[in-house]
């Protein structure tokens, strides 16, 4: 799967490189010129969420399930 920090790195970087909007370079590549903001908004969301659950499963460890010998 590819990680979407890399691509819109990559899009970033060639944005630069050539003066194209990356909006421009989506459009070009793929008829889609609102995708690097959507692929923007969803690394957004997915950074929030992955705090979340992270806070979720560290306030909620599982349980010990190792057998202490007694």
């Amino acid at each position: 799967m590819a990680d979407p920090n890399n691509i819109i790195a990559e899009i970033d970087d060639y944005s630069r490189r050539t003066g194209l909007k990356p909006t421009t370079i989506c459009q070009n590549a793929l008829g889609n010129a609102r995708l690097y903001d959507r692929l923007r908004a969803r690394l957004s969301r997915l950074d929030g969420e992955a705090e979340r659950l992270r806070g979720y499963m560290a306030a909620n460890p599982p349980p010990d399930t190792r057998k202490d010998a007694a």
